[in-house]
């Protein structure tokens, strides 16, 4: 069969595994099959038989041959292939500087001293519109040169914890803001305002989010850093921070926990059904230090059971410590009273009591029907 075959073709060998669907137009894609099903993200290079673990990211630095990437080179790879692959990073590396730049942009635009505003529509790549207040910055903002810190700059010493409380303590005192009069500032606020209620307004998140302490120290601690700030990355958000949160709530569990061991804890269980017949269980720990939110669990695909309900608590008693569980609280519903009956085999030194209001709700309501 007569014909010219091209080097892609004629360098690279029938490596083992299945070729790879591509998930998107990136040329990876066609320069590596998947040798297990199991590990989508497992490559193997169609050239040399190299494995990579990481997806397509070292497969194109492997072929690519970038060096001081930390990926070996692939000694077999066409100069064609070579060359196309370079060619895509180049240009996703300058479509990353150009939104890196148009958020620079938009940044720069954002002048609260500037009363005027106007909303202009907005398109991304998607090709969705987006409403967004645009400003436009004033002679005297383009002018002066930008400053790497904010009207807080001079309290910097103290943490956003301390500013809250400082200001609630002061609410009419000007120390904060310093030489803004109190007409600046209020013009400022609601231009800071607007910005804060249009975030809230497209993620459609609920108005009383901004009762939240945090919210308080949040808008602190972003005064206190000035100017630029690049917020977290979803990344970031749903992985180091959200650990790192994580650890010192359950740091915030210490003092409590011996206040357990001292006097012992009441467990305490609320469950309720939605208006769609979801059935949510909440388990709490309560003791002399305080309320402990411990566990919530969904109950709409299992059978809600006295002995559901029980291995529920009893889960929670051993979490807990046995040694340290007083009492079981929950209603007076039928399920629980079996509950009750397994947990006295079981755990014969715990009490289960009913709920006093539930039970006064249930007398009222037999009341009202008399």
């Amino acid at each position: 069969v007569g014909g010219v075959v091209s080097s892609t073709a004629s360098t690279a060998t029938q490596g083992e595994g299945a070729q790879v669907v591509p998930r998107s137009k990136d040329p990876a894609w066609k320069y590596c099959t998947c040798p297990d099903i199991s590990k989508k993200n497992c490559l193997k290079c169609i050239f040399c038989g190299h494995l990579s673990s990481n997806g397509t990211s070292r497969i194109k630095l492997h072929l690519a041959c970038i060096p001081k990437s930390g990926v070996d080179h692939c000694e077999k790879v066409p100069a064609d292939v070579k060359e196309e692959i370079l060619q895509y990073l180049t240009k996703k590396g300058d479509k990353k500087a150009a939104k890196l730049m148009e958020q620079k942009r938009r940044r720069n635009g954002v002048d609260l001293s500037h009363s005027e505003g106007e909303e202009q529509a907005t398109s991304d790549e998607d090709g969705l519109n987006h409403s967004a207040l645009v400003l436009q910055p004033s002679r005297s903002t383009r002018n002066k040169s930008k400053s790497s810190s904010g009207p807080m700059d001079k309290y910097c010493e103290l943490t956003p914890e301390e500013l809250v409380a400082a200001r609630k303590r002061k609410r009419g005192a000007d120390t904060i803001q310093g030489k803004l009069t109190t007409e600046k500032r209020e013009q400022k606020r609601a231009r800071a305002c607007e910005y804060i209620c249009q975030w809230f307004y497209e993620a459609c998140i609920p108005f009383n989010a901004v009762t939240l302490p945090s919210f308080d120290l949040m808008l602190q601690s972003i005064g206190q850093y000035g100017e630029d700030l690049d917020g977290p990355t979803p990344y970031e958000m749903g992985g180091p921070i959200l650990y790192k949160r994580r650890k010192r709530v359950q740091e915030s569990f210490n003092a409590h926990r011996k206040t357990w061991e001292l006097t012992g804890c009441t467990i305490m269980t609320d469950a309720w059904t939605d208006i769609r017949g979801r059935g949510v269980m909440n388990l709490v720990v309560h003791s002399a230090h305080g309320v402990v939110f411990l566990n919530s669990v969904d109950c709409l695909a299992v059978k809600k059971d006295g002995k559901y309900i029980f291995e529920l608590v009893d889960r929670c008693i051993e979490e807990v410590g046995e040694k340290h569980v007083v009492q079981v609280v929950t209603d007076n519903a039928s399920v629980n009273q079996a509950a009750s009956t397994l947990l006295k085999a079981k755990h014969p030194n715990i009490f289960w009591n009913g709920c006093a209001a539930h039970s006064i709700d249930l007398m009222l309501e037999d009341i009202g029907k008399a």
